[in-house]
């Protein structure tokens, strides 16, 4: 179960940028030109690979070819750190880091039910220092998830509408939070591995 759970941990860190992007398509076409941009799962890009990359490439190309190049290095170097995530000697390094972190929180809970226990601190106390330590634990804020659900929805609609100059607005948001996930996901990999 351990097991899952770290595998869908790293996973979901892969795949951050989640969530489905669309355009609008006629109801009355019911047949998909493979031109068209058709469903664009953002959330994917792991799943797929290149190809996830592609469509990405495309739909900057479309509303902000201007920053193309950018996007490029930005897909290039995710697609870098993918290739890193299934070395086995950073994998191995990345199962290490993590069960040294779990064992980490795993003292610093029982130190902190020993304090409520000792009736060191008071059970306010106690709550709010658990509230730290879960959120330790976790990749992204609530903020930050929230954040990210609203660009999703915000990139869902506009494409749906075929709205450009939401678009335009909206990429460049995205393609700040694929290089700070790229920056996470780097410092990471490089924590894990040097010991």
């Amino acid at each position: 179960m351990k097991k899952m759970w770290l595998s869908f941990a790293i996973v979901m860190m892969l795949i951050i940028p989640t969530g489905a992007f669309a355009v609008h398509e006629n109801a009355n076409v019911k047949q998909r030109d493979t031109e068209a941009i058709g469903h664009v799962l953002a959330g994917h890009m792991f799943k797929h690979g290149e190809l996830d990359e592609q469509k990405w490439m495309k739909i900057v190309r479309q509303y902000t070819p201007d920053q193309a190049d950018e996007w490029q290095k930005v897909l290039d170097e995710r697609k870098t750190l993918r290739k890193q995530m299934q070395d086995e000697q950073v994998k191995k390094a990345l199962k290490a880091k993590c069960k040294e972190m779990k064992k980490k929180r795993e003292a610093a809970l029982d130190q902190l039910i020993d304090r409520f226990a000792n009736k060191e601190i008071t059970k306010e106390q106690f709550k709010q220092e658990l509230n730290q330590l879960h959120k330790r634990k976790k990749w992204m804020s609530k903020e930050e998830k929230q954040k990210l659900r609203k660009l999703h929805y915000q990139t869902y609609e506009a494409m749906k509408e075929n709205d450009k100059n939401a678009m335009a607005m909206l990429l460049p948001q995205w393609l700040e939070h694929m290089k700070k996930e790229n920056e996470r996901l780097a410092k990471w990999i490089q924590a894990a591995t040097q010991r």
